[in-house]
């Protein structure tokens, strides 16, 4: 759900502008959020903190009447999903290992999850590469290169980190043990 939403947020955002100004916007932004965060079914840090962010950058476009502040939002979904890595990370309980063990067909061995454990470290660090780049497309005022990046862009550096990451294991691993 969070990916058909973070996927529409730009294009939508940036139309709905052409015919609102930015307060209308906002609240039927917030007005969107609030109808979410009720109609969640599991209401867990993780499912609460996408309708939360809606929330938070609809009152501030709200208040800042600016629309700038709408453009945030992206960004805020990116640093939490650094802080999501980065809290795994550090409790030995990494995200990236959770979603290999749900993707892979038979168990894992120690050796492969140690290099998957590990391996979040590289997910961090494109983590970090992504919201340099969001923040750049914010920079750069330029509602297109935001609208791009802010849809799909952000998506892609992660899917080329997960080639990179493939090949890697493949090559460089596997060969290895």
């Amino acid at each position: 759900m969070q990916i058909l939403f973070s996927f529409l947020y730009a294009p939508i955002v940036v139309i709905l502008l052409s015919y609102f100004n930015v307060k209308t916007v906002a609240l039927g932004l917030w007005a969107f959020g609030v109808l979410w965060l009720l109609l969640l079914k599991k209401r867990k840090l993780k499912t609460l903190i996408f309708p939360f962010f809606y929330i938070v950058v609809a009152i501030g476009a709200f208040i800042m009447d600016d629309f700038l502040v709408l453009k945030f939002l992206p960004l805020l979904i990116s640093l939490a999903f650094l802080f999501f890595l980065i809290a795994s990370y550090f409790d030995n309980d990494s995200i990236i290992l959770y979603f290999a063990k749900k993707l892979h067909k038979r168990p894992l061995n120690s050796n492969e999850e140690a290099y998957i454990n590990r391996s979040t470290l590289f997910w961090i660090g494109l983590a970090f590469v992504n919201i340099l780049l969001h923040v750049t497309m914010l920079l750069l005022k330029n509602d297109n290169y935001w609208i791009l990046y802010s849809s799909f862009g952000w998506y892609m550096v992660f899917i080329v980190g997960g080639v990179v990451q493939f090949l890697h294991r493949h090559f460089v691993f596997l060969k290895r043990g």
